[in-house]
């Protein structure tokens, strides 16, 4: 009842927000994304169907799904050397592309580590010894063995998650030339296997941690400088927790939303040295591929701050013509830890859900946003 009662609530005020989204300036078929692993990849908490049902009241067409290496390799996560064979668990993965489909929402994959011990520097088990120098030619099989399993079924990869910190990709000094030795072969095994399939470079962390973890502008410019790259577009994550989405608060070279032309025009230049571009030889569209304020903890904003924070995020990516997706992270209040949710853990949609869900339905009936079909 209170799930029905808060939708209703989402449809009453969608006019007044909607027009928002008008703008003739905005990036036509925008889709708007969400990820929540724990609700909707490992069912953790929360139903998951009532997942997808309040999925649809966002507007969302998309679902990002973390597809972890150490977890899917799991019977063999700690040998130290190579299997002959490796043995997957794709049943969550199969599970969710398949109950997603039947809501009309596409899932992309970001394929990433921690690596098993037979493929990290390491060769032991474990978060962080799994993000220390992984194999980039076992990740080139891994990423093979995905897109093969997942071929007509998923069709947007990203390579690795976060690789400009620390706790994803080890050493942070060396980690930009790691990642390009990554991103190379698992570019190559996607397209190998499936040609049509997209490929993201990035998704990168907004801001720089002196001394921890490197600016995204930097990691980038770094990576780069070894080799020629072709992309479908970069992921990115936004992030600017504790101010306005319109701040340009932080480093030079951050990239948080109120500085997202920073990245844009460093794309727009390296497309020109033919460094980073499309097959086509185009500058990189960009897809935000994480974004949010926290519903609870030390930075947590209050709700109406909250709301409105998020949903001119979510109007200046639309906004903003190079821009392709704009995700949610996350749905659900979690039973502890990061919270930046949507929803209650007994399914109550928070009024931050309502005005979210308001702002896409108008921008989708303005036609700024990718529709989902029936």
């Amino acid at each position: 009842m209170k799930f029905r009662q808060g939708v209703a609530a989402a449809l009453v005020v969608a006019t007044s927000l909607g027009a928002a989204a008008s703008s003739a300036h905005a990036a036509r078929g925008m889709e708007v994304g969400l990820q929540d692993d724990a609700v909707f990849l490992y069912q953790s908490y929360y139903n998951r169907d009532l997942g997808l049902q309040q999925a649809k009241q966002l507007g969302v067409t998309r679902l990002r799904v973390n597809v972890l290496w150490n977890r899917v390799a799991s019977a063999q996560n700690r040998q130290r050397t190579a299997p002959a064979q490796v043995i997957y668990n794709w049943y969550p993965y199969d599970s969710i592309v398949d109950a997603a489909a039947a809501y009309g929402i596409k899932v992309q994959m970001t394929v990433a580590g921690p690596a098993p011990a037979w493929a990290n520097g390491k060769h032991r088990a474990g978060l962080h010894e799994g993000a220390y120098k992984p194999n980039a030619r076992l990740y080139g099989q891994f990423v093979h063995d995905v897109a093969l399993h997942f071929k007509g079924r998923v069709d947007r990869y990203s390579v690795w998650n976060e690789p400009n910190w620390p706790g994803w990709l080890a050493p942070y000094k060396s980690a930009p030339r790691i990642y390009a030795k990554l991103y190379k072969a698992g570019y190559s095994a996607v397209k190998s296997v499936d040609p049509g399939a997209q490929v993201l470079f990035g998704e990168l962390a907004p801001q720089e941690r002196r001394g921890k973890s490197l600016a995204p502008l930097t990691f980038i410019r770094r990576a780069t400088a070894h080799g020629h790259f072709k992309a479908d577009g970069l992921a990115h994550h936004p992030y600017a927790f504790t101010v306005s989405p319109t701040s340009r608060k932080g480093g030079r070279n951050d990239v948080t939303m109120g500085t997202l032309g920073r990245l844009t025009r460093l794309l727009h230049k390296l497309a020109r040295k033919h460094r980073l571009r499309t097959p086509h030889g185009g500058s990189l569209p960009v897809y935000l591929t994480e974004y949010g304020y926290f519903a609870s903890g030390p930075r947590s904003l209050g709700v109406k701050r909250r709301a409105a924070y998020l949903r001119k995020g979510f109007q200046m990516a639309l906004h903003t013509p190079s821009v392709r997706e704009m995700t949610q992270y996350t749905l659900v209040a979690p039973p502890g830890g990061w919270d930046t949710s949507l929803v209650s853990s007994t399914g109550m949609p928070s009024s931050v859900f309502n005005t979210l869900s308001s702002w896409t339905l108008g921008a989708v009936r303005a036609g700024g946003i990718a529709r989902a079909p029936r």
